[in-house]
């Protein structure tokens, strides 16, 4: 005889979404992850509340709590990132999942820069792909709740932490590759916080990173992704034609030169620099473009090194 099956977790997902087509297919897809061959994808079964306006999403989150938000940016009573920064402050510990059309991905995209989970292109709705997003998202709440999620800021410069980097700078690669646009990473090495040890004493490499951090931020856009990556190690993704880009040696000499008499108060930095460039594909990696850079890091710095003994 056979066992009874175990009887699978219920997770609430709240659907926001004004077009009735859409909010019909995603019920469609989430009915056929109910079949047997889609359980150990999706564990969970999933209880599907549907907000049609903001306004319907905002009591909903303040009377009950989610387990996950499936939110359109674009709805009858609110648009674009306006939407997510007024469904954030209530979601509690839910991801949040941003549904758009491709030609809003890249405000999607600003949403996840400020804190949406991810985002799943409607051109894309069917049961897998959607049940691998949900998987994800529900697997992100559990480990926050954990308290095992790693930061996605940098504490000390307030810059994308690392693992930040990973998952903002491989949706933006995938947008790169659906636009067929160039993209160019760059490596920033600190170096020369030594020279402050003098004037600073221990808090002189602490100060030197927060420094490091306002540059990046000064000489890199909003819409590229700037992280700390690991110890004394920068690094920025951008999207442009790499013959106009600005070298990295010159965005630094711009940065110190802007700083004026402030310099003359103190030794400035010094910086070690590396960059790769491809047109990305749907198959590329952003290990890919991290391993050339630091190839081109790697022999800056031994040409540095060079030239400093001589």
């Amino acid at each position: 005889m056979n066992s009874p099956s175990p009887a699978r977790i219920r997770s609430r997902v709240l659907l926001v979404e004004s077009d009735p087509w859409d909010a019909g297919l995603v019920q469609e897809a989430l009915d056929e992850l109910e079949e047997q061959q889609y359980r150990k994808l999706l564990p969970w079964q999933m209880e599907l509340y549907h907000a049609e306006t903001l306004a319907e999403a905002l009591v909903a989150l303040e009377q009950e709590a989610f387990d996950i938000i499936l939110l359109n940016l674009d709805l009858s009573d609110s648009r674009a990132l306006h939407t997510f920064l007024r469904v954030q402050p209530l979601s509690r510990t839910a991801p949040i999942v941003i549904l758009c059309n491709a030609r809003e991905e890249y405000t999607a995209l600003a949403a996840v820069r400020e804190g949406a989970f991810s985002y799943l292109l409607k051109e894309d709705l069917d049961c897998l792909p959607l049940a691998r997003t949900l998987r994800s998202a529900m697997e992100r709440q559990q480990a926050m709740v954990a308290r095992a999620e790693l930061p996605l800021l940098d504490e000390l410069t307030s810059l994308i932490s690392r693992d930040g980097f990973v998952l903002l700078g491989e949706q933006s690669l995938q947008l790169a590759a659906r636009w067929q646009r160039p993209a160019t990473l760059f490596l920033v090495e600190l170096t020369g916080y030594s020279l402050l040890q003098d004037a600073y004493g221990h808090q002189a490499h602490d100060l030197a990173l927060i420094e490091t951090g306002d540059l990046l931020r000064t000489v890199f856009r909003e819409s590229d992704v700037v992280a700390r990556l690991q110890g004394d190690t920068f690094g920025a993704l951008c999207f442009d034609d790499p013959e106009q880009l600005e070298t990295m040696d010159h965005r630094i000499q711009r940065y110190l030169e802007s700083l004026g008499p402030y310099l003359e108060n103190r030794p400035a930095l010094s910086y070690v620099c590396g960059q790769a460039t491809l047109v990305p594909t749907a198959t590329t990696n952003l290990d890919v473009m991290l391993q050339r850079a630091e190839a081109d890091l790697a022999s800056n710095r031994g040409q540095e090194l060079a030239s400093a003994l001589g």
